[in-house]
């Protein structure tokens, strides 16, 4: 038999391309990548919305009580736990699932977007030069994503704020969660406030009012919250805290735990200065800094923090249960954990 001929330097580039080919595993992702992540970031918040929507109707009323009851020292304070037995008492258990409709769609669309948006966000903020694996790049993409999703988002939250607040009538502001947008389209559209824009635009301005600080919560949020997720997560996962943990639901719990007390923290503020703003009906705040002034001139620092009991509850059992959902819902779809 001859001898085969010496390779080329050609043929040796070629063998080496295709050696790495097959010995690489494929991380190319399939084509329904995107839409699989955003279905798995709705679905993950909605079913969490539910569950966990008395805890934020006990947060909102705590953050409105003050305005109810006059404000002042003697203003009423009552705790969660005594709000909510007086809820059950007064306005009967379906109360502390108000607003769920709202809350659902806004979850919908507004988580939908910053969860979803959340790694497209990171892969683009390290095209600027940054390393995809900091922290840095993570807390910048949560910043982008939660952004976009509270914009688009605010009239549900609006809404949402509406039917859960205080009802001094003993019934909800609107019959449903359609009729809610309607109703504030006309509120905003029909203004007799000096210097307000009305018609359409009025009407429009009016469903997102409280976009400012609703889109800077919404950008604390996210990058407190899923930055800390995905920074903890794999800081378990190669060992950094002291113990390792696989990939499975004990670390997607205890990471989305960590996060969930970490976001309530960083966003409780804005939280309560928000809900200020959308459950200004009769425009008594003419913006975020009109509602800080006032809010430490009458009730001090720590009102910023009223309700934090609640918030946490709710909040850090949401962030949980749809970061859990949420990476269930990707295995499910057939792709890789975040």
């Amino acid at each position: 038999m001859g001898k085969k001929p010496p390779l080329t330097a050609l043929d040796e580039e070629e063998r080496l391309t295709a050696a790495v080919a097959t010995s690489t595993p494929d991380t190319t992702r399939p084509p329904s990548f995107v839409s699989a992540t955003f279905a798995s970031a709705g679905l993950g918040n909605a079913v969490s919305a539910c569950c966990t929507n008395p805890f934020d109707v006990l947060k909102t009323r705590q953050q409105l009580l003050l305005l109810r009851s006059g404000g002042g020292s003697g203003a009423v304070k009552p705790n969660f736990l005594t709000l909510g037995m007086e809820m059950v008492r007064t306005e009967g258990i379906k109360s502390l699932w108000s607003g769920v409709t709202a809350s659902c769609l806004r979850e919908l669309s507004y988580s939908t977007l910053r969860m979803g948006g959340y790694e497209p966000a990171k892969e683009f903020v390290a095209t600027l030069g940054i390393s995809q694996t900091s922290f840095l790049t993570k807390v910048f993409a949560g910043v982008l994503s939660g952004a976009v999703g509270a914009a688009v988002a605010t009239p549900t939250d609006l809404v949402k704020v509406r039917m859960q607040a205080p009802r001094a009538a003993g019934r909800p502001p609107y019959w449903n969660t359609l009729i809610g947008f309607v109703e504030v389209f006309r509120e905003g559209s029909r203004s007799t406030v000096p210097g307000a824009s009305t018609g359409c635009v009025g009407g429009i301005k009016s469903l997102w009012r409280g976009v400012n600080p609703t889109i800077f919560r919404a950008a604390i949020l996210t990058s407190s919250q899923i930055a800390t997720y995905d920074q903890v997560k794999n800081g378990f996962k190669d060992g950094g805290f002291g113990f390792r943990m696989d990939e499975g639901i004990g670390l997607h719990f205890l990471s989305s735990a960590i996060s969930g007390f970490v976001c309530s923290a960083a966003s409780q503020p804005i939280d309560v200065i928000k809900t200020r703003i959308m459950a200004d009906k009769d425009r008594k705040h003419l913006g975020s800094l009109s509602v800080v002034r006032k809010l430490l001139a009458n009730e001090g620092p720590l009102a910023l923090y009223k309700g934090f009991t609640a918030c946490w509850g709710r909040l850090g059992l949401h962030t949980t249960i749809s970061l859990v959902l949420f990476e269930q819902f990707r295995a499910f779809f057939g792709i890789k954990p975040l």
